[in-house]
């Protein structure tokens, strides 16, 4: 069985494929043969010396297979086409209970916090298996645990999208960014966007975006001008987000933060948030309920994702270098 780990922190050069230990199932585990993968930020911070990452570690967090072996499951059978929710959750706490996985007293995130899903073949909670609708294939299924669920669970589950609602995306074209336009389309809302490449405009005004901006010292300017002000802003940025973000909100608007990918400090005045009724909302990932109703959201053609490229598994190397090279659109899909 082959694997993907860092060997330690830094460049992609850390990146080995290597023969990996199979280990016998734990009772409540199921056995999955690997299909498609998918490349997310991430897996790039995950190469980075953080306090709460062990080396050598296996990475990944999304997955789409076949179940090999479904231990004692008496609901899955071996070859069911199955997608990987990405959290480790107890099961067991209140939040859990409450059906709020992604805010576990004990949560983490596979490929980050604890070993991933890059191998051959993996291990892991019968919990975490959602079994795929037929018309649902194992190649598009793969690009939805951690972005597009992301989006959905902000959009849908915590902003309740409704019809003729603007909503500005920061960080349009990466893949949450993408997923966020596609779903706040699909629900009815008018969606403006970001992003510092033309060909990548023309490829987000195809998905839906009535504008697209550039991200700089005018950009709340340009916004109000041609939407008359924002209702939900949806920031991947970080530090040079959020600020620009607070401008464009209408009174009573939603800020949204679901990463960092310009890093996370930045300065702002409270003034902004309380005396305009601001309502400031982080997401870390999105549920499993989420997760079910994205996948039956693609099932009914309502939700397409986008996919760039596919690449073999043992190219995960070059698929992250052309992430951090930002010469792709939509999700880069690795094959086991």
């Amino acid at each position: 069985m082959m694997e993907a780990i860092y060997e330690r922190p830094g460049n992609t050069d850390v990146i080995k494929i290597k023969e990996g230990e199979e280990t016998k199932l734990n009772t409540g585990e199921v056995m999955v043969n690997a299909e498609f993968g998918s490349v997310n930020h991430v897996d790039i911070w995950g190469r980075m010396d953080y306090p709460w990452h062990k080396f050598p570690r296996r990475f990944g967090s999304d997955l789409s297979g076949t179940i090999n072996d479904p231990g004692i499951s008496s609901v899955l059978k071996k070859g069911d086409r199955v997608l990987l929710y990405p959290i480790k959750f107890c099961g067991s706490c209140e939040r859990c209970l409450s059906a709020n996985e992604n805010s576990c007293s004990s949560r983490a995130l596979y490929g980050d916090h604890v070993p991933g899903f890059f191998a051959q073949m993996v291990n892991v909670p019968e919990k975490n298996i959602i079994k795929l609708p037929e018309n649902v294939s194992l190649e598009t299924a793969a690009a939805l645990p951690v972005a597009y669920t992301t989006a959905w669970h902000v959009l849908v589950d915590r902003i309740g999208l409704r019809p003729g609602i603007n909503v500005l995306i920061l960080g349009g074209s990466g893949g949450a960014g993408i997923a966020a336009l596609q779903i706040a389309r699909a629900f009815g809302a008018r969606v403006f966007t970001t992003t510092s490449q033309q060909w990548k405009s023309e490829r987000l005004i195809k998905l839906g975006a009535e504008g697209i901006f550039k991200i700089d010292d005018k950009l709340p300017e340009n916004v109000l001008k041609l939407s008359g002000g924002i209702d939900v802003v949806f920031d991947t940025l970080g530090s040079l987000g959020v600020p620009l973000g607070l401008k464009c909100l209408k009174k009573g608007g939603k800020l949204t933060s679901i990463g960092m990918t310009t890093g996370y400090e930045f300065n702002f005045n409270l003034r902004d948030i309380y005396s305009n009724n601001i309502d400031v909302i982080g997401a870390y990932l999105g549920t499993r309920s989420d997760l079910f109703n994205l996948i039956r959201a693609v099932s009914s053609g309502a939700i397409k994702p986008v996919i760039d490229s596919l690449f073999p598994f043992e190219e995960v190397a070059k698929a992250q270098e052309k992430m951090e090279n930002r010469t792709h659109f939509g999700k880069i899909l690795l094959k086991f």
